[in-house]
């Protein structure tokens, strides 16, 4: 592995946004399939069955834009926030006076386990897409997506310091 534009230590701000990213791409995957399924006879089994499948995938698809879009390589971001993820509906289950939503450590272990595998493969897929990993090539680095986004986060970087010398001097 290896880093492009970013530092490699671990950005709890890219660990928080794929917390609310995994939520936002459950909600968009559910705004889209929502319409084809609702008002139509299926098993309420099939419902579950769905939520399950945009629950695990927005995971995988968090992680993923999370590896294309960060700056570096970030992989353990995502799969901690996927976790974090986890633990927030655990932490629910924990207040709701229900029988149904039970408070077991063990489900918080095997489902942030799922989740925080899920987010890893997504967000390794995505450097992966990026040219920032390779599983056999260690020079990976020099790919062109990889100094693409390298460059695209050094200009804006190099954007916001101009922005902020302006508004100091004017």
């Amino acid at each position: 592995m290896r880093t492009d534009g970013g530092s490699s230590s671990f950005s709890q701000a890219w660990a928080f946004l794929s917390v609310v990213l995994f939520l936002a791409i459950e909600l968009a995957i559910g705004a889209f399939v929502g319409p084809f399924v609702i008002g139509k006879y299926v098993s309420p089994m099939f419902h579950l069955q769905l939520q399950m499948l945009m629950h695990l995938g927005s995971f995988y698809v968090g992680g993923f834009l999370v590896g294309m879009l960060s700056p570096g390589v970030r992989l353990t971001e995502p799969a901690v926030g996927a976790f974090i993820s986890v633990a927030v509906v655990w932490l629910i289950s924990f207040f709701m006076p229900s029988w149904f939503y039970h408070f077991d450590f063990t489900r918080l272990l095997v489902g942030g386990g799922i989740a925080f595998a899920l987010a890893l493969a997504g967000a390794y897929s995505g450097e992966k897409l990026m040219g920032n990993v390779e599983a056999d090539d260690p020079a990976s680095s020099a790919s062109a997506r990889g100094r693409l986004r390298a460059r695209m986060w050094n200009e804006t970087d190099g954007l916001l310091a101009q922005h902020r010398e302006r508004d100091r001097a004017g």
